[in-house]
């Protein structure tokens, strides 16, 4: 039996139920204490998301240079899609990308906010775009990549970025959860 069947079996039967968690790329820093730094925090930390979109809507409507606009473009992007509001996500990803076309973190996102659409190819699009211009996060980057090769049947692939994102960042819990999920058995 070849690697790749082998992770095939080993994974197939859990790789669908385990691939719907997509983690979002990290949130983008904004220095400072004004509402663009209130709304980062609430990215970066999941709580109280009304609240830190409120704070991100405030920053928005003031000037910003451009870097601050378009991470709180993103910040903003993330709260709203962990509210599962993926089209608002969507359409402030886009205006950070419009901004920015080399914002790694805009493209990441954009790219699980696809996942969640089950745009498997544009999200794929997506998320290697972001890795390869450096994102601020490379192991939720390869974690995200890794279940979209899942979720598009390449199993080998997520298999070893997996293992990247496990590698990147070693007390990254879920990678290792999802490494768990393989076993690899020695050709014969």
């Amino acid at each position: 039996m070849n690697l790749k069947q082998c992770l095939t079996l080993g994974a197939a039967l859990t790789a669908l139920a385990y691939a719907s968690s997509a983690a979002l790329a990290d949130a983008v820093v904004v220095v400072g204490e004004g509402p663009e730094r209130h709304c980062f925090l609430a990215a970066k930390k999941g709580d109280d998301l009304i609240t830190g979109i409120g704070h991100c809507n405030i920053a928005l409507n003031n000037p910003l240079i451009l870097e601050d606009r378009v991470a709180t473009l993103v910040n903003r992007g993330v709260l709203f899609h962990k509210l599962d509001r993926i089209n608002s996500a969507m359409n402030d990803f886009n205006a950070a990308l419009r901004i920015n076309p080399e914002q790694a973190d805009a493209w990441l996102n954009r790219g699980v906010a696809k996942l969640s659409l089950a745009q498997l190819t544009d999200a794929m699009s997506d998320i290697q775009k972001g890795i390869a211009l450096g994102p601020s996060e490379p192991a939720l980057a390869y974690f995200n990549r890794a279940i979209a090769y899942e979720r598009l049947g390449q199993i080998p692939e997520a298999y070893y970025d997996y293992q990247r994102a496990a590698k990147a960042a070693p007390n990254f819990v879920a990678a290792t959860n999802a490494l768990a999920r393989f076993k690899i058995t020695p050709r014969t």
